[in-house]
Parts: structure tokens; sequence; C-alpha cells
């Protein structure tokens, strides 16, 4: 298979169909309301992305960065593919980009939530790095268990390009 040119860039509110096209091609039932979806592209804090391939959106992700007392982290809300772009690299582009604009803001660890029996999901999240950090009861509506996943951001921080050449400037 060859391999796709992948562009990844921040996503606009006229991409909000497509999002939720896909939110419901990866999720059904399940799937984030549309007006949560609004919201996201409306709001300036959440992390907002698209994979383009040929023009087209194969992929996007949403996350935010949270501040909480000293403490930075990222929280991944939603890794979707369509399923004509699945184990592609996508996935991988997506979260790469997301990562790197959570260290540049600082983030010391990522968390995100996966529902127990989405074996694809938790094998990508295993192989970049996340682990299993809380069992959630009953946490999707379907009564369906979750995991939190976290990753360590940290490590990275030191050797990101961006904050070496911040930390030697100062």
């Amino acid at each position: 298979m060859t391999s796709l040119q992948i562009a990844i860039c921040e996503a606009k509110i006229d991409d909000l169909e497509t999002l939720y096209k896909i939110e419901l091609e990866c999720f059904g039932h399940e799937a984030f309301p549309k007006s949560w979806f609004e919201y996201f592209l409306r709001t300036p804090k959440f992390l907002n992305l698209v994979a383009l391939v040929k023009g087209e959106i194969a992929g996007f992700i949403i996350g935010s960065i949270i501040r909480y007392g000293n403490k930075t982290y990222g929280h991944i809300y939603s890794l979707d593919v369509s399923l004509g772009y699945r184990r592609r690299g996508v996935a991988y582009r997506l979260l790469d980009k997301a990562e790197e604009i959570l260290i540049e803001s600082g983030a010391e660890a990522c968390h995100l939530e996966v529902r127990t029996d989405n074996i694809p999901a938790l094998r990508l999240y295993k192989k970049r790095g996340y682990t299993i950090t809380e069992t959630l009861k009953n946490y999707y509506r379907t009564g369906v268990n979750g995991f939190r996943l976290s990753k360590n951001l940290s490590d990275q921080q030191a050797r990101h390009p961006l904050r070496s050449r911040l930390a030697n400037n100062t």
C-alpha cells in the first residue's frame, strides 16, 4: 500500500458537517452531539485539527490544554478517522501534531478515554506510549466501561526543538 500525503491543519467552522459525519461513522449512537462540535470549533481553548488527503478530510482530533494549579496537561476528546483512511497513518499524524502542540504549550501529560472494547484504539494508544491509569465503570451512555489512558509528555518537552531553543535563550 502506498503512503498517503497527509496534511494536518486547523479545523474551521466550515468543517462542522464533515466532522460530524465522520463522528457518526465512527461512533454511531454514541457520537458526540453536533452542538458539541460547533462549540469545540467556536471556542478558542479547544485544539481542533483535521487530516487532509488530496483536499478531503480523512480524520480529525479534538482536544484541549488544561491548566490546573501549576500543572498543564492535554486532554483528547475525540480522534476519528473515516473508514476509508484507517490503518494508513492518519491517526498517528493527528496524534503527533496534537502532542506537539501540547508540548509547545507546556503540557506535562496527555489524558484520554476509550471504550474497554475498542481494541484497535487501545493498540494505537499503547504503541504511542499511553498507559491505562483508571477503569471507568459505566462511562459510556450504553453502560459500557471505559479506560482513562495517560502519556507523560515531560520527557518529550526536553527533546522538543522549540522548547530547547527557548530554554537556551533564557
